[in-house]
């Protein structure tokens, strides 16, 4: 039996926590032993939670890495901007690291990451976690075991629902390139980029064009009358589709972005809640109010790749319902499913048939493959990335067909940013990878 891994988190907020909750399900397979952070309420809540001596929470990277190795990996939760500036100091450390997507925010960061990984010899995964679902990993094996041909086009789509926008995206941390340094398409998508690129790991992206606009928000389409404060003095506060009072206290949303600057409150009360929304909490501000710095709520990607296949990628924010679509043409068949109904079909060309074709529908809730992801988040993948990663390290083995290396997903970090230069160029641009 492998020996119990011990992780220290660096950037201990929702990702950090969602893969160091782990340790909690399957205590022998993994114990947190340190934690760094800036944010102290945070770092005290967390240490409480996973028992961490006080010994090892740190404020900086620099405290933790002067220390002697105390522990088998890293996770590295923090913001995007502090990726490269984290990682490297950890890797030359001698740590295995478990690193947050998006790994680097501009092309030099890439290679700059890579290239210190290899001097150092450590193994670097980026958080793909979609690959590590039952859904796609499926839909992986049937395209490499040749069954639909060869890949003719892949069309993939992320609608973001209208609360999720609003949140992460229009109120939250993510709005602008000057508070996250990283495009919309980055920051959320670069999930859907790296599963389309998986799919055609066989060939290269070679060029590349992409259109996007803000199309909802900006205060010129704020509607005429509203306030400053959802709360406060907003008069469509019962009616908007953004309203903070319906999205945040009323269906009780997104409330480990939300509630952050109330969380080292002690008994916190639905009118201690409705305060901060009223006064200092930036979730209760008008969506139309805050500075997007051109950055997109829809963007639409077009690759074409070396061996003459095609494939799109749509991110479409504002809808209805959160939706992940895939479809797959290949030369003998096609793959055609949502993510979140766990189900796809197979179609397989049958010319001797009535219809011209065979069809299977995949139900992934049968297949059973990944127990250990039952009732995790991103499809069970947050759960079953960590048990990979650790086997990775510990073990001599390769890594498995679903795991990210740093090499994987600098493929699809440098075609993403191909595609934002396409954007902003209005032209096609080829990609190097």
């Amino acid at each position: 039996m492998a020996k119990q891994f011990k992780v220290v988190v660096m950037g201990i907020g929702n990702r950090g926590s969602v893969y160091a909750n782990v340790s909690l399900e399957f205590p022998e397979k993994l114990k947190i032993v340190g934690i760094v952070d800036p944010d102290p309420v945070r770092t005290e809540l967390m240490r409480k939670r996973y028992n961490v001596p006080k010994e090892n929470c740190f404020i900086k990277v620099e405290d933790f890495v002067a220390r002697d190795k105390f522990a088998d990996a890293v996770f590295n939760c923090t913001m995007d901007h502090l990726h490269i500036k984290t990682s490297i100091p950890v890797l030359e450390k001698g740590y295995d690291l478990l690193l947050e997507k998006p790994f680097a925010i501009n092309e030099a960061e890439v290679h700059e990451l890579s290239a210190v990984a290899k001097k150092c010899g450590r193994k670097v995964v980026i958080c793909h976690v979609l690959r590590y679902t039952d859904f796609y990993s499926s839909i992986k094996k049937v395209v490499d075991s040749g069954e639909i041909g060869d890949i003719i086009s892949i069309e993939t789509c992320e609608h973001i629902n209208y609360h999720h926008l609003a949140v992460s995206f229009v109120r939250g941390k993510w709005r602008s390139e000057k508070l996250c340094f990283a495009p919309m398409i980055l920051a959320k998508s670069c999930h859907d980029m790296d599963i389309l690129l998986w799919m055609m790991n066989k060939t290269k992206p070679k060029y590349i064009s992409s259109f996007g606009d803000d199309f909802q928000f900006g205060k010129e389409r704020k509607p005429k009358g509203a306030g400053l404060r959802c709360m406060a003095d907003c008069p469509y506060v019962d009616e908007c589709r953004f309203s903070a009072k319906a999205n945040y206290l009323s269906a009780t949303r997104w409330g480990h972005y939300v509630w952050k600057c109330i969380e080292g409150k002690e008994n916190v009360t639905i009118e201690d809640k409705e305060e901060s929304l009223k006064t200092f909490n930036p979730y209760g501000k008008c969506v139309w109010d805050f500075e997007r710095d051109g950055n997109v709520d829809h963007q639409t990607v077009i690759i074409k790749f070396e061996n003459g296949a095609t494939g799109s990628f749509n991110m479409i924010g504002g809808s209805v319902k959160s939706e992940r679509n895939i479809h797959i043409v290949g030369t003998l068949g096609e793959i055609k499913g949502t993510f979140e109904d766990s189900k796809y079909v197979i179609r397989r060309i049958a010319p001797f048939t009535s219809n011209g074709y065979v069809e299977e529908l995949v139900d992934v809730k049968d297949l059973g493959d990944d127990k250990i992801g039952a009732n995790g988040g991103h499809g069970g993948g947050d759960k079953i990335i960590v048990h990979d990663f650790i086997d990775y390290v510990q073990g001599d083995k390769e890594p498995s067909f679903r795991c990210t290396t740093l090499e994987d997903s600098k493929i699809s970090h440098l075609t993403v940013f191909k595609a934002e230069e396409a954007r902003k160029s209005e032209k096609v641009v080829k990609i190097d990878c």
